[in-house]
Order: structure tokens, then sequence, then C-alpha cells
């Protein structure tokens, strides 16, 4: 016996034993159902419950690609990528990934004149998208601000002839996102196809309930945008109020004016005993020398800053929700919401503290994916989060959260961010890089006024997940109790 196949958890007794098999049973016409699958997961014992409660719920049910249900289901073909540095030549371009972000940055702008059909790849407000690759069966509906991109062939566009937002609370559901993750296919990437979805039983409750939930999520979405909103103005604003121009990487001066190279050339003096060659790129430089032109002296972060810190790595012990402490990651930072939550255990950590975040915290990206900012909302206040997210404390009276943050999510602050990066396989940030980052000292209620729409939004991010929390329980709930 393979100790190496067995849990980590078991103790020396059960590593000398056999160990135990989960086993479950399920109905044999299942087995000739879609596929033909019989690998295990295809059949797990949360499939099994899925279809049961949908089955035994009492209400009518229908297939995902019935007429009632749908008006159509299908994903774009593949096509080959061709950008443009001209944004009035190129559509702004999203992967499936940043489809569900809550604010989603373009990926660069495909030559419009490269691209036949491109109404196929740009969805219409009402639309629900399914991400087919990767991180598979996670959906979005389509608001005023995704129909302006261009999305990748990775998303699976269903076009809803019930409630949209109904149809969407459905397949957000536990029960609909297992009926949909069972069908991925695939090793090291995972994937879903349309045909793959169009048998999941959909359940019809009444009319009314449909519409009721339906409102919740468009309440919820419009949340959203308004977030996105207060967000571009808290943005406008800054560079209005701080005197900035707006700043990207065509104003560098790399050698011979050719931007793809990025050849530059570093004094030896001021190598700071560091040789990669990102370090020394000069747009941080540059972003740093148009802050001097603003209308107020710079100030460096630790010092409109109580503490700049990030906690140490530990043993995580998960438990049930009702037994734990939500735990932020990472990759949470990025999201319109934190999928896959999970809970810390309170009883088995012995100095819980020294992960938990508090309102008005500042939280930046450090390791992976670097420089992400947010703000912890009142609703996120007594969380738990990763090492993996630095937390920066304001002193207030020298800095306001919401002026900081927003100042670290323009180009201003992220050039200085990603420049101290370090690291091989995993980019890394600590927190004495991130406190000389410079940022302009504008007087406080300067800061307020930009600051507090960007803490507005981050408190309608999470009213927004609230809601939309409320509707897919609510649903839930329905289905089971209908029985």
């Amino acid at each position: 016996m393979r100790v190496s196949t067995l849990p980590l958890l078991l103790s020396e007794t059960e590593l000398l034993t056999e160990p135990k098999v989960l086993s479950f049973s399920v109905h044999a016409r299942w087995l000739h159902d879609g596929d033909c699958r019989l690998d295990a997961s295809f059949h797990a014992d949360e499939v099994v419950r899925a279809r049961r409660a949908i089955e035994e719920s009492g209400v009518p049910v229908k297939p995902l690609t019935d007429t009632k249900v749908t008006q159509q289901l299908f994903w774009p073909a593949r096509f080959k990528r061709i950008y443009t540095d001209d944004p009035d030549k190129g559509f702004p371009f999203l992967q499936a990934s940043q489809a569900l972000m809550f604010r989603s940055p373009a990926k660069g702008w495909l030559a419009k004149s490269k691209v036949s059909n491109p109404e196929n790849y740009i969805a219409q407000k009402g639309w629900i998208l399914v991400a087919r690759s990767g991180v598979v069966g996670r959906c979005v509906l389509v608001g005023k601000r995704l129909t302006l991109f261009f999305l990748s062939e990775d998303l699976i566009r269903i076009v809803p002839v019930l409630p949209a937002g109904y149809l969407y609370a459905f397949l957000s559901t536990w029960m609909g996102q297992t009926l949909m993750v069972k069908e991925q296919y695939g090793g090291t990437i995972t994937h879903l196809e349309p045909h793959q979805l169009q048998d999941i039983p959909v359940p019809l409750l009444p009319e009314d309930e449909q519409q009721e939930m339906h409102e919740q999520i468009k309440k919820a979405y419009r949340l959203r945008d308004e977030a996105n909103d207060l967000l571009d103005q808290a943005d406008e604003l800054l560079h209005t109020e701080l005197g900035l121009p707006r700043f990207d990487e065509s104003l560098i001066p790399y050698l011979g004016g050719v931007r793809k190279t990025k050849a530059f050339v570093v004094k030896a003096s001021e190598l700071a005993e560091r040789l990669d060659a990102s370090f020394h790129l000069p747009i941080a430089k540059a972003a740093v020398q148009h802050l001097h032109q603003g209308k107020y002296p710079l100030v460096q972060l630790r010092d409109v800053a109580e503490r700049i810190f990030i906690p140490p790595r530990f043993k995580r012990i998960y438990v049930a929700p009702e037994y734990g402490v939500p735990f932020l990651q990472g990759s949470h930072i990025l999201l319109m919401k934190p999928y896959n939550l999970k809970y810390l255990s309170r009883r088995a950590h012995a100095d819980l503290s020294q992960w938990i975040i508090q309102e008005g915290w500042m939280l930046v990206t450090c390791s992976g994916t670097i420089g992400r900012v947010a703000l912890v909302p009142k609703r996120m206040d007594g969380w738990a989060a990763s090492q993996h997210i630095e937390r920066i404390i304001p002193n207030p009276q020298r800095g306001h959260a919401g002026y900081v943050a927003a100042f670290l999510m323009t180009p201003y602050g992220q050039h200085q961010l990603t420049s101290k990066i370090y690291g091989g396989v995993v980019d890394e940030l600590t927190e004495d890089d991130t406190a000389t980052v410079w940022l302009p000292d504008a007087p406080l209620d300067v800061q307020r006024r930009i600051g507090t729409l960007a803490v507005q939004a981050f408190e309608k991010k999470e009213e927004a997940n609230q809601i939309e929390e409320q509707a897919i329980s609510t649903l839930e709930k329905a289905i089971t109790k209908s029985k």
C-alpha cells in the first residue's frame, strides 16, 4: 500500500489499515445520459444529491436548451488574436477570467481589420456567460460594462428566455454549479462544451418567484455597475485635483523609440544591488517624474500609514461556515465576488487575530498577481485574509484610506508596485518595498473628496454580493423545500 496515495490527515493507526473508500450508487439510466461517462467524479455523491433534489422538488423541470428556458446556447469559434496599439483601430479584449473580475481590465486591443464576425464575440445585456476553460462553470450576467468588450471564446454564451436573473441564480446555486462542473474534462486544464450543458435540468418555480429573484440579481449587478462608476469618478477627480496627466507607457523614452524591445540604460550607481531588468524598467521612474509635475509635493506611503505588514504563513484548518471565519485569498481581490470562500476554524488556530482584517484597511496582493488593491468594507470587518495579501493601515491624520487606494489603482501607483517585484516562479512583494511608493501629499479635504467615492464603491460591491447571496440561498431553499 502506498502511503502517498492516502489523505494527508490520517493517524498512524489509520495508516496501518485499509483506507476508507467513499461509495455511492446511481441510477443505471444516468450512465447513459450525455457522454456516457464512467469516471467516478461525474457521478459523485454531490452530483447525485443535486439531481435528486431537482427531480424530487415537486416543481416542473425543463432542460437548459428547452425553448421555454433559453433561446440559444453557444460559444463562438476560436480565432487568431492579432493586437494593435491603437485603441481607435481595435476592440478592447477580455479573457474569460477577466470577465469575472470586479474591474475588468482590457487584455489589449484586437485589430478590427483582422476580426471576422465580431458580433459573435460581443455579448448583449442580459446574456449569461459561463467560463468553459480553467475554472469552469463560473457565471456572470452581462451588464452595461461587459457589452463594451470583445469577449474570449472561452466563455459559453446563454441567451435566456426565462428571466435572466432567475436562470443566473439557479446556475449559481450549489446544484447548478455541481451539475456544470461534473461535465468538465481534461487533465492539466479542464474544459466544458456547450452540448454538455444542454440537458442540465432547470426547475421552474412560479413566475412571481422567478421575477422576484430576477429583480434581486438585477439589483446586485446594478450596484456593481454603480460601484465601478464611483471608482471611475474617483479616478477622474484624482487626476483633476492633483493636476496629473493621464500616464501610459507611450511616454517612456526607450532607446531608438521602440517600445516592444524596451531597451534602456541604467547607471551603475542606480543598480541598488538589483540586476533583474524588470526592477530598472524606466516606466516606474517616469511615473514618479510625472508625479513631481503635479500640484502637491510627494511623500512615501510609509509617511501616511500607521502600519504596513504581511502576516506570517500558517497551517490552514477549514471548517463548515457556521464554525469558522470567512477566509479571503489573494484571488478574491480581483473578482466581483469571492468564489469558493472557505472558513478557518476559530478553535484550531492559536492566534487567529494575526490574520484578521478590519474595516477601513487597504489590501494589496503581494504574491502571484502583484498590486491588486481593495478596501475592507464594513461587511468584511473581522474576516481573515491570507498572508498573500498585504495590509496597509492608514494614519487618519495623514492619509485617507480611499484616497490612497484610488491612487494605488492608477498607473502611477501600479507601475511603482510592480517594479519592485522579486522572485522566480512566483512573484513577490515586500512591505518594505511597498512603503517606498511615492504619492502626492494632498490636503486631507482633497483626499476625502476623492477617497469617499472609493469607500462607497467597495461598500456597494459588498452590498451587491450580499443581495446576490440571499437570492441564491432563497432559490436553493425553495427547490429543496418544495418536495
